[in-house]
C-alpha cells in the first residue's frame, strides 16, 4: 500500500490522539505536581510493589536512565522509597511511601474519568476492538 498523503497514515492517527490525550492527561494532573510519565510508574508500583527499577523501566516502556531520573525525583518529593533488596544486596527496590499512596489515590478517581470520557464515544465492541488492533500493531513495531 503506497502512502500518498502523510495525513493518511496510521502513524499521523496515532500520534494525533496521543497528543491531544497527553496534553489533557498534562492538564488533569498538574494540580498535583505530577508528570503522565512519573504517573506510569505510580501505576506499576500501584500493581506491584517492592519492584526493582530494571523490571519497573521495562513494564512502563522507558529505558532505564529516564526511568532513574523518574524516580529520584519522586523520591525528592517523598512520594517513593527504596529499599535494599533481601535476595540481592546490589539492587534496590522501589515502594510506593505513604504519601505517594494517598496522591495515587487522590489522582486514581481524575484518570478514570479521563479514560471514561475519552471511550464514552464508543462502544464495548469497538474499545474491544480498538484494543485488539492497537495490541496487534505494537507486536508489530515491538523490537
Amino acid at each position: 500500500m503506497m502512502v500518498n498523503d502523510v495525513l493518511d497514515t496510521i502513524g499521523f492517527f496515532i500520534s494525533r490522539t496521543q497528543s491531544k490525550l497527553q496534553k489533557r492527561f498534562l492538564q488533569k494532573l498538574k494540580p498535583y505536581g505530577v508528570t503522565p510519565e512519573q504517573w506510569a510508574l505510580f501505576a506499576r508500583l500501584s500493581e506491584k510493589e517492592g519492584i526493582s527499577l530494571t523490571d519497573l523501566s521495562y513494564t512502563s516502556l522507558r529505558d532505564k536512565p529516564y526511568t532513574t531520573r523518574l524516580i529520584d525525583k519522586l523520591e525528592q518529593r517523598g512520594l517513593i522509597r527504596r529499599e535494599e533488596s533481601q535476595d540481592d544486596k546490589r539492587f534496590s527496590l522501589i515502594f510506593l511511601s505513604k504519601q505517594g499512596g494517598e496522591l495515587r489515590q487522590e489522582i486514581l478517581p481524575i484518570i478514570t474519568e479521563l479514560n471514561q470520557w475519552v471511550m464514552e464515544t464508543l462502544t464495548e465492541a469497538e474499545i474491544k476492538q480498538l484494543k485488539f488492533l492497537l495490541n496487534k500493531l505494537y507486536d508489530q513495531v515491538k523490537d
